[in-house]
């Protein structure tokens, strides 16, 4: 990882876009001073997206107390991104994918010498300066983003296991209900029609 990636996570990516990769890509439910803190932005910013993406649909938030934590919706979460790898990339292509985040932990690993992303960000207090803690807090983002989409890709890898013929499943399903979505429509609007 470069010195400049960190001035480029600030720099090409607006606040709400900030926030939103990483809410969208924690782990555990985290509060919204760690998420400000991740993605470089003021507690009050970082709440008012949140609040957005829980509005949407996209964050579940769970209130104990006076402490608020904001997590993916796991499993709706889970299913748009299996049939968008599903449908849109070949094995091959996932198993090149998965070949490079292996890639990537690996260099973390030794690059830190540590095993985890947690214990990337305990490695702050032997950061070299504060270009170098910016960049080991977003190698950590980084590798815990990589490790939840490294899951994806593998159980995308199985579902052809399962389905191995051409025909995608996921993709003849989806033709068929809209198919059956124009009929009962069209029904619909001859009915109106008709009266």
């Amino acid at each position: 990882m470069s010195e400049e990636s960190g001035c480029d996570w600030s720099q090409n990516l607006s606040a709400a876009e900030r926030t939103e990769a990483v809410a969208l890509t924690v782990s555990e439910p985290r509060t919204a001073n760690w998420i400000a803190t991740e993605a470089e932005v003021a507690h009050e910013t970082a709440t008012k997206y949140l609040t957005r993406l829980v509005d949407d649909g996209k964050l579940r938030a769970e209130t104990q107390g006076q402490q608020t934590t904001y997590a993916p919706d796991p499993v709706g979460q889970y299913l748009i991104e299996m049939r968008d790898l599903y449908e849109n990339h070949s094995p091959d292509e996932l198993a090149t994918s998965l070949e490079a985040m292996n890639n990537e932990i690996r260099t973390w690993k030794t690059e830190y010498d540590v095993e985890t992303p947690n214990e990337l960000r305990a490695s702050l207090s032997n950061a070299a300066d504060r270009e170098d803690e910016r960049t080991r807090r977003q190698a950590a983002r980084e590798w815990e983003h990589l490790q939840t989409r490294r899951r994806l890709v593998e159980d995308a890898l199985r579902l052809y296991d399962r389905f191995p013929s051409e025909q995608n499943p996921v993709s003849v399903w989806l033709r068929a209900q809209r198919t059956r979505l124009s009929i009962e429509h069209w029904e619909i609007s001859s009915s109106d029609k008709l009266r």
